[in-house]
């Protein structure tokens, strides 16, 4: 397949150069013309499949990182190259901030130019061969702290690897992640070593990379220093979440809290999101501001699942009353058990691990099985389930699970 090429800039002469050059490769497929930033956006959106975007920074630098960053969050399929006439450490540094992965400085070294194409066609090769061998994706998430959603992530990979799955357990909470103290490991490398590494993880380089849990999960952890996550991108962990999609049945992220273009990534290449929130009135109104967030973003709406943590049975409060408040069904509820949840995070045990007869522990394990076979029903990440529409807002958010809640 010949690599297609977008090239974006404002009467940019380097492109218009650039372009002819590429027209002579048989190996990439080039536009036949330079888009403008402010047209550029409408032209990608008809586009299917891999496509690299070479964004020019010379006319006007902010409107030009501004374009990058947009490109990287609407279109996730989307590979990011600028290019500038200046190769100052702080411009090439802030073109790896908005999402690109090449960098070119003008004027062009032409065999550069190619080489820089070709790190990128090998990363659209390991994205698109194999597909159906690929792990599946599960993002844990929650926009308001304290709701449990990294007990949610660990607990729920204990019970994989129980079920004789390989799991990578990713913590992408970056500034104040917990998997680990949840676990309590203590890690050697994080995920700033698959970052520094990227263009050489092998199946060896990966393993020494993540750490390993005695009940069988393999961690990939925060980085040590909170200021280290400003050096992550988005593009990184595109392509770490690809190389453990490869390597693992099931890859289970523990996400940030705020929405940005992190997050937005991962919630686009998970198979599942698990939002987990609770039944009081302050998360249950932030429940619903994250789900009516989802819908504007277009988030494929039939892969969230709603579940209800530390669910006590009320009368002033009851599950249908959930429901009709926020346009959706409950997929799951974990029972309130804290003296055994704080049990196993201080031992850094999981659940089953620590008591295998509670209720909570149970539970765990019913949600596991629903996750599983939710992904043998839908038989892959992308692909649709049952369309029954529901009034509300947020109604077309979720598919209907009967017979699921407790």
């Amino acid at each position: 397949m010949k690599l297609p090429i977008t090239l974006i800039g404002e009467d940019s002469l380097a492109l218009a150069s650039l372009r002819q050059q590429l027209e002579k490769e048989v190996s990439v497929s080039v536009d036949s013309r330079v888009y403008g930033y402010g047209e550029v956006l409408d032209a990608l959106k008809t586009r299917n499949g891999p496509i690299v975007a070479v964004v020019d920074i010379n006319r006007d630098p902010e409107r030009s990182f501004s374009i990058a960053e947009e490109i990287k969050l609407k279109f996730p399929n989307a590979r990011l190259v600028m290019t500038s006439p200046t190769g100052a450490p702080d411009t090439i540094l802030r073109a790896m901030r908005s999402g690109a992965e090449e960098f070119l400085a003008q004027p062009f070294d032409w065999n550069q130019v190619l080489k820089s194409f070709d790190v990128i066609r090998k990363k659209v090769d390991v994205h698109t061969t194999k597909v159906g061998e690929h792990g599946h994706i599960i993002a844990v998430s929650s926009n308001k702290g304290g709701v449990g959603s990294t007990t949610a992530a660990t607990n729920l990979a204990a019970c994989l690897v129980a079920q004789k799955k390989s799991v990578c357990l990713v913590d992408l909470v970056l500034q104040f992640g917990s998997v680990t103290s949840f676990l309590n490991l203590d890690a050697s490398y994080t995920i700033l070593d698959l970052v520094k590494n990227l263009k050489r993880i092998d199946p060896l380089f990966l393993d020494g990379s993540l750490v390993k849990h005695a009940s069988g999960i393999r961690v990939l952890a925060e980085p040590f220093y909170a200021e280290d996550a400003r050096r992550i991108t988005p593009a990184d962990i595109e392509e770490i979440l690809g190389v453990l999609a490869q390597s693992f049945d099931y890859v289970v992220v523990d996400t940030p809290k705020e929405f940005d273009d992190m997050l937005a990534l991962v919630l686009d290449k998970a198979g599942l999101i698990l939002f987990i929130t609770e039944m009081d009135v302050p998360s249950l109104k932030s429940a619903h501001r994250a789900l009516e967030l989802f819908e504007r973003m277009g988030i494929y709406d039939k892969k969230i699942r709603l579940i209800l943590n530390r669910y006590v049975k009320s009368r002033l409060m009851t599950l249908e009353s959930v429901e009709k408040a926020l346009g959706v069904k409950v997929f799951w509820t974990l029972p309130n058990n804290y003296p055994v949840a704080i049990a196993a995070v201080n031992q850094g045990f999981s659940l089953q691990d620590c008591d295998a007869k509670s209720d909570i522990a149970k539970s765990y394990s019913g949600l596991t099985d629903a996750v599983v076979n939710t992904f043998v029903h839908i038989g892959g990440t992308r692909a649709a389930v049952a369309d029954e529409r529901r009034p509300g807002l947020l109604g077309r958010l979720l598919p209907p699970v009967r017979g699921l809640i407790k």
